[in-house]
Order: structure tokens, then C-alpha cells, then sequence
């Protein structure tokens, strides 16, 4: 009589500790998936570094055009520069006279000037464009920088996550 009570009473205890089993499990495996469902739509960390090395890399190929631009407009002026030298040399190799070869030298240098003032002008406004381009793309880099820093930081380690869920297991069997 007592016996089967006894028995009674345990087996209804254990289907109870069952059924809250089962309830559990099927609640943290929805939160599995739920877990890998969000993972899924982070980009992976190689991904984001080839974007950046992507940003970096156009960055430095628009200062590499520019640089080898600026590199042929020196050789243009370094060029115009010789053959200036030439003609004042002839000019003053020629019979002329003192005004004549001062007006020569006074048009050829003031021509010169002028280019050379107007083109020192497009290069220093270029110059302040890569300035602002390469401040832009350092801020993208420390926001792209500090937003892998945070994902990382969201996403729980394994060792976190089975500490979690032996944590609501345990809160399962006391309720």
C-alpha cells in the first residue's frame, strides 16, 4: 500500500521534472536559434577588414593619381623653365640693347609667375582636399574600428554561453 503510493507519488514527481525538462530544452534551443539567427547577419571579421582595406587602399590610389599629376606638372615647369633660360640667353646673346633685353626678361619672368602663382594656387587647393579626403576616411576607419570593438564585445564566448545555459537549466529543475 505505502510502497505503491511511494512509488506513485515519485513517478508523478519525475514526469513533473520532465515535462519542466522538456519545456526548458525547447526554450533554449529556440534561443539557440534565435542566437544564430542574429549571428548570421554580422558581417564576419575578415569581411569587414577587406572593407576597410578597400576604403584605405582607394584612399591611397587617389593620392598616388594626384601625387604622379603634381610630379608631371613639375617636370612641365621644370621643362618651360629651360627653354626660358635658352631664349633670355639668346636674347642676351644677340645684339641688343639694355631696355630691350630687360623688357624680354621682364615679360618672360612676369608670364612665367603668373602660371607658376596660379598653378601653386591649384595645388595648394588640392592639397586641402586630400587633407579633408584623409581626415574623412581616418574618422571612418576609428568609427569602423570601434564598431567591430563593439560587436565583438556583444557576441558571448562559448564558455559564456554554456555558463548561461547551465544557469537556466538549474532555474528550471528549482521552480
Amino acid at each position: 500500500g505505502d510502497s505503491a503510493d511511494k512509488h506513485a507519488t515519485e513517478l508523478k514527481s519525475l514526469k513533473d521534472a520532465h515535462a519542466k525538462f522538456s519545456a526548458a530544452h525547447g526554450k533554449l534551443a529556440k534561443d539557440m536559434e534565435s542566437l544564430k539567427g542574429l549571428h548570421a547577419h554580422h558581417a564576419t571579421m575578415g569581411e569587414r577588414i577587406d572593407y576597410l582595406e578597400k576604403m584605405l587602399g582607394d584612399s591611397a590610389d587617389l593620392h598616388t593619381t594626384e601625387l604622379e599629376k603634381l610630379k608631371a606638372l613639375q617636370a612641365k615647369h621644370a621643362a618651360a623653365l629651360d627653354r626660358h633660360a635658352k631664349d633670355a640667353g639668346a636674347a642676351l646673346a644677340a645684339n641688343s640693347t639694355v631696355s630691350e633685353r630687360i623688357e624680354y626678361l621682364e615679360k618672360v619672368i612676369g608670364d612665367s609667375a603668373d602660371r607658376h602663382s596660379q598653378e601653386l594656387s591649384d595645388i595648394r587647393q588640392a592639397h586641402e582636399r586630400h587633407v579633408k579626403d584623409l581626415a574623412r576616411t581616418k574618422d571612418l576607419h576609428t568609427k569602423v574600428a570601434s564598431e567591430a570593438q563593439e560587436a565583438k564585445a556583444a557576441h558571448l564566448g562559448v564558455a559564456q554561453r554554456l555558463d548561461l545555459l547551465e544557469e537556466r537549466l538549474r532555474q528550471a529543475f528549482e521552480a
